[in-house]
């Protein structure tokens, strides 16, 4: 493909542009430097003058290819601050996660624990990483077997069944969508069942402390 130089020393093929595209400000700048897995892909240039090679860095070409996946990025960054609010809402005031209430093993090879339960959306299972790590009952998936969300904003409860094999079950009912949790409900995970004793309640919520000078 030959291309032509203009008076302002602009590159162009003149089988797709009568004259320089650039002089007359329709054409898009063209990045020559793409990396090579770029090579061979095209899109419209702007202006009615055919295609031309995208490239990811410096170029202008496909500018609402660019401008969607940027606001798809923003979005979920979105969507991720807003999953942890319920989170970050204590770590912000009172830079810590409170407990908030307890379940204790009365059945199955940990009887006799308590394991607390912190002001956030707790993952259970067998492996250290889960907030409510559970592993002597080896029925109990390794991870995200189920989870217990406290919901700072209504002071309340949530058993939430997630990855487990094993069903889950709360007053010997199974749970397939998020049920709220009472005072002294037994949660059964596994070959284990656990009391569920709330600290947060009715009687006690954590509030942010007053700050100096207010």
């Amino acid at each position: 493909m030959a291309y032509i130089e203009c008076g302002n020393g602009h590159l162009y093929d003149p089988s797709l542009n009568a004259s320089c595209p650039y002089c007359s400000g329709n054409s898009v700048r063209i990045d020559f430097a793409a990396e090579s897995s770029e090579i061979g892909r095209t899109a419209p240039v702007s202006g009615g003058y055919g295609t031309a090679p995208v490239s990811e860095v410096g170029s202008t070409v496909a500018p609402s290819s660019y401008s969607a996946r940027k606001v798809a990025a923003e979005n979920k960054a979105v969507k991720d601050d807003d999953a942890g609010k319920t989170v970050a809402v204590f770590k912000k005031k009172m830079n810590l996660e409170p407990v908030v209430g307890w379940i204790v093993c009365v059945q199955g090879p940990e009887k006799g624990k308590d394991f607390r339960i912190l002001a956030k959306n707790n993952t259970i299972g067998r492996d250290e990483k889960m907030d409510i790590c559970i592993k002597g009952d080896t029925t109990v998936s390794r991870e995200n077997h189920a989870r217990l969300a406290y919901d700072a904003k209504h002071n309340a409860f949530h058993l939430i069944p997630a990855d487990g094999a094993n069903t889950v079950y709360l007053n010997d009912e199974p749970v397939y969508v998020p049920a709220k949790l009472n005072d002294h409900d037994m949660i059964e995970i596994g070959e284990s069942k656990f009391l569920f004793v709330p600290f947060c309640d009715s009687r006690f919520v954590w509030q942010e402390e007053a700050k100096t000078g207010e």
